[in-house]
């Protein structure tokens, strides 16, 4: 899955301790990296839409992979992940569902 014509469909849940302001998921402005627990692969992603972030509460959320020249492939239903901001764990969660654009 390199081509970037898939939306990744998760759970997220934002850490209270972490951020000072809930992400907005829905303006397509939040970019933040996923790092995938098991093998601490780094992947850009930009959120672009989801529930109201309410910390420390499990959500649902749909992102898009931002980096042509990565292999998101590892983006598989039920993948384990952290979101990432610069170098603080800022969240956490897994992949529900990866959807394939025609």
């Amino acid at each position: 899955m390199s081509d970037l014509d898939f939306t990744i469909c998760c759970t997220v849940t934002f850490f209270s301790k972490k951020r000072r302001t809930s992400p907005n998921l829905n303006n397509g402005k939040y970019c933040p990296h996923l790092v995938i627990k098991v093998s601490e692969q780094l992947l850009g992603v930009n959120f672009i839409d989801g529930e109201d972030v309410t910390v420390d509460k499990q959500i649902g959320a749909n992102a898009l992979p931002v980096n042509e020249d990565i292999d998101y492939s590892v983006l598989q239903v039920c993948t384990e992940f952290f979101i990432v901001e610069g170098s603080a764990i800022v969240g956490e969660r897994f992949v529900k569902e990866v959807f394939q654009h025609q």
